[in-house]
């Protein structure tokens, strides 16, 4: 079976149509759609651009960081790398401990 195409138009007018009305499955019976397929054209068209639903890409922005943003990451950097190396001294210590407290157990 072959899937129906709707118009970008049709779907502004059943959506605009069901918002107006406050009931998204009753206008979508009356135009024998599925109520599910409006509730996601509702969704579609506005959380997207309409150029977007046409099919015209649109470039998105791309994340330029900051020198506050470097900063930050430079800090918490920092902190996990003090974090790791106090972990790997516990680490170190404790099969020191280990080792002196059971002499017959060899850890590498």
């Amino acid at each position: 079976m072959k899937r129906k195409q709707y118009d970008l138009n049709f779907k502004k007018m059943v959506v605009a149509k069901g918002k107006e009305i406050g009931n998204m499955t009753a206008v979508a019976r009356q135009h024998e759609l599925d109520p599910k397929m409006v509730l996601r054209w509702a969704k579609e068209l506005n959380r997207k651009d309409l150029d977007q639903l046409n099919g015209a890409s649109i470039k998105q922005a791309k994340f330029v960081p900051t020198a506050a943003d470097y900063a930050e990451l430079v800090k918490e950097n920092e902190k996990l790398k003090k974090l790791f190396a106090e972990q790997a001294l516990e680490r170190d210590i404790l099969k020191d401990l280990l080792k002196k407290t059971n002499p017959h157990l060899r850890i590498k």
